[in-house]
């Protein structure tokens, strides 16, 4: 994926731990300017294990020059990079192993990755009209002769998507109160003290540390998010971390709340989609795993609908595609064996890279 030096530069050369680590292959027999062939990647990963800090390495960007591949040279380069990794980070793990046909779980899973969960998707529509825009431009593309028909199916079919959501009720009042901050203004301190107050609760998850969250989230070049914050004077209750991407969709990055108080976690995501209606935005989107029971129960209580429920086709492929959520946990971690329980882990798509 093209990117550009700000983003490449925020995203491997000034980390929130430093520079990431990137292990290079060349063949000096290929002509000059073209002599890279292989790359591994590992991005620092602050991770906490029921309140314990551990360092993970997120496989990104590992790739091979189109000549080498399928000739059996880019399994020892990883490896070789990987044994040497382990002298640094205690976890790794990646969250796209079904892409390229699952050729990066493939070589993942021969270093020893096991396959932890699969991703899915809530949403909350706010616009009808934005399903009967998707739709009509979706369908536009390969069938643009037949403009009439698709417009007619398109809104029948945004209709009946519509139904499956319950009418916006106005957001729930509780303990606290609801601020609105951007990446210049959300006050960082008191989220990571929130965060050191709760982490022992959130199972195996990111380490919320403010250094990690000014980088991953502040000082992101490929999007501009904002902080819902619940307050109680100074004190932080539960926040939620969106942006606005380029199909006007609210997409949520993370989530959490005080105690893991469900009415806490339910109304940060009405008062989202009540800011993403009065703002027109289409939707409200939150990607988290099968596992995660906590945050899809939440969501179901707040009017989301899961996308794989939706989708006949989606459902069958989940049962034959390889779970896409791989990781490795080292023995020196105690208990280790528990961290391959999908149940022990709170996963939002902060662990994602952050540029999609």
């Amino acid at each position: 994926m093209d990117r550009s030096r700000e983003e490449y530069r925020w995203e491997w050369l000034e980390t929130w731990d430093g520079q990431g680590d990137i292990w290079l292959a060349f063949d000096e027999d290929r002509k000059e300017g073209d002599q890279l062939i292989m790359q591994y990647g590992l991005i620092p990963t602050p991770f906490s294990f029921w309140g314990e800090p551990y360092l993970a390495g997120k496989t990104e960007n590992c790739m091979s020059h189109p000549d080498c591949r399928g000739a059996g040279v880019y399994l020892p380069h990883e490896k070789e990079g990987f044994e040497d990794a382990k002298r640094k980070f205690q976890v790794f793990f990646t969250t796209t192993g079904n892409r390229a046909k699952g050729a990066p779980g493939a070589v993942r899973r021969k270093l020893g990755y096991k396959g932890l969960d699969a991703w899915v998707e809530y949403f909350y529509l706010t616009d009808s009209d934005y399903i009967d825009r998707q739709i009509t431009r979706k369908l536009s593309k390969k069938w643009g002769s037949y403009a009439g028909l698709l417009k007619s199916i398109s809104y029948l079919s945004a209709k009946l998507i519509s139904a499956y959501f319950r009418p916006a009720s106005d957001p729930p009042i509780g303990r606290g109160q609801i601020k609105l901050f951007d990446s210049r203004t959300v006050p960082l301190e008191q989220i990571e003290q929130f965060w050191n107050r709760n982490k022992g609760l959130y199972g195996i998850t990111i380490d919320r540390t403010s250094a990690y969250l000014d980088w991953r989230i502040n000082q992101n070049p490929c999007f501009n998010h904002r902080y819902l914050v619940i307050c109680e004077g100074e004190k932080t209750i539960g926040y939620v971390i969106f942006y606005l991407n380029s199909n006007n969709v609210f997409r949520v990055v993370d989530v959490m709340a005080d105690q893991k108080q469900v009415a806490l976690f339910t109304r940060l995501f009405r008062e989202l989609v009540a800011i993403a209606r009065k703002e027109k935005v289409g939707a409200v989107v939150c990607s988290t795993v099968e596992g995660n029971t906590l945050l899809r129960e939440v969501l179901r209580k707040s009017g989301f609908v899961c996308l794989e429920s939706l989708s006949f086709l989606k459902r069958q492929a989940a049962k034959t595609e390889e779970k896409p959520f791989l990781v490795y946990v080292s023995e020196s971690i105690p208990d280790y064996q528990r961290a391959y329980d999908p149940a022990n882990w709170y996963i939002t798509a902060l662990v994602k890279e952050g540029r999609r």
